[in-house]
């Protein structure tokens, strides 16, 4: 399957989205899509891969699978750990909870402690990490059920519905019982709609159904771009932007990626396989994980254009250090060089 460089440059828009709210940049109070971009991408990419497999052995080798994605997302956030466990007491001598943060983060529990009160608030972003992982636990197992239907065609519905429910209950949950903003936004149950989204268009694409024609025009590219920078700039109450906000996002990035693998020599493809763009993609994971707890620490003191050019830069430097020395040798030892380029690396 072949690697797709505009997948990096849409992971770049993503995570540069990021730090510019975590960064606390003034005119942009929903920059935080951006970790949503992230979900509807892996879940896609997850798909695909997990597809391909089967099509082409017959089988799913989950344990593979598990192994991959344990060598591909834990030797960098040890390195975060590692560097947490050196400098955190120093940086925060007055915060007593740095043990019991680094234990929910190293077990990929950080949602769960978000949400309960107990969450690691030096390393908050971790809580998407926890997302991520778990899906990648339980998805494999969820697409094997599917795939035992024996029709993509019949299955593919199935997962759609179970979509719509998230969104439903994500809605219900905000509207109508109270559930707060903060819970909602944390919950694994509450913010599985994007990764299953994305799974949605892998296994539409990988069961080879045709795309109708009029999807692919311009108009409606431009309509989703549009969309997606309302949600940006547009300041509203997070119970808002969750429930109504957050599924605009994520039908958006879809659009994205289908517009990317039907047209991949289109404009759009060009300008996100610009060097630059595709480099800061392939970066983006160490990005995430090393600019929160550098960008928490200057906004005790420092403006926000400094907390976000600061903490930015600090956060590339160890991003190209755990990228070129742990992540690139770790991915040459575990893969054969024929199966070096697959459709890109996976958050």
């Amino acid at each position: 399957m072949p690697y797709s460089p505009a997948l990096d440059g849409l992971r770049a828009i993503a995570i540069l989205l990021v730090l510019l709210f975590h960064g606390r940049m003034p005119g942009l109070p929903g920059a935080n899509v951006g970790v949503d971009v992230f979900f509807v991408l892996s879940g896609y990419l997850i798909t695909r891969i997990l597809l391909a497999e089967h099509q082409a052995e017959g089988s799913l080798d989950l344990r593979r699978f598990y192994r991959q994605r344990l060598l591909r997302l834990t030797p960098p956030l040890l390195l975060l750990l590692l560097l947490y466990a050196l400098l955190a007491p120093l940086l925060w001598p007055d915060y007593y909870f740095h043990v019991r943060d680094w234990v929910v983060v190293l077990i990929y529990q950080a949602d769960l402690a978000l949400v309960f009160g107990m969450g690691p608030l030096k390393m908050l972003h971790a809580w998407s990490l926890a997302i991520e992982e778990r899906f990648y636990l339980l998805w494999p197992l969820a697409l094997l059920g599917l795939l035992a239907l024996k029709n993509l065609r019949i299955a593919l519905p199935v997962l759609l519905t179970s979509v719509l429910l998230a969104g439903l209950w994500r809605t219900a949950a905000l509207q109508l019982w109270d559930v707060s903003s903060g819970e909602a936004y944390y919950r694994f149950d509450m913010r599985i709609s994007g990764p299953l989204l994305g799974a949605c268009l892998g296994m539409w694409i990988g069961s080879g159904l045709p795309v109708p024609a009029h999807l692919l025009r311009r108009h409606w590219l431009m309509l989703a771009w549009l969309v997606l920078l309302a949600v940006v700039l547009y300041p509203t109450d997070d119970k808002g932007r969750l429930s109504f906000g957050l599924p605009l996002v994520e039908i958006t990035v879809l659009y994205i990626l289908l517009w990317l693998h039907c047209r991949p020599q289109g404009l759009l493809s060009k300008t996100l396989t610009s060097p630059p763009l595709v480099y800061v993609g392939q970066l983006s994971y160490g990005l995430y994980l090393f600019h929160y707890p550098v960008m928490e620490y200057l906004k005790l003191q420092q403006p926000w254009w400094l907390v976000l050019l600061a903490g930015t830069s600090i956060a590339f430097m160890f991003a190209v250090f755990s990228h070129h020395l742990i992540e690139r040798p770790i991915r040459r030892w575990r893969r054969k060089p024929a199966q070096e380029k697959t459709l890109g690396t996976i958050i």
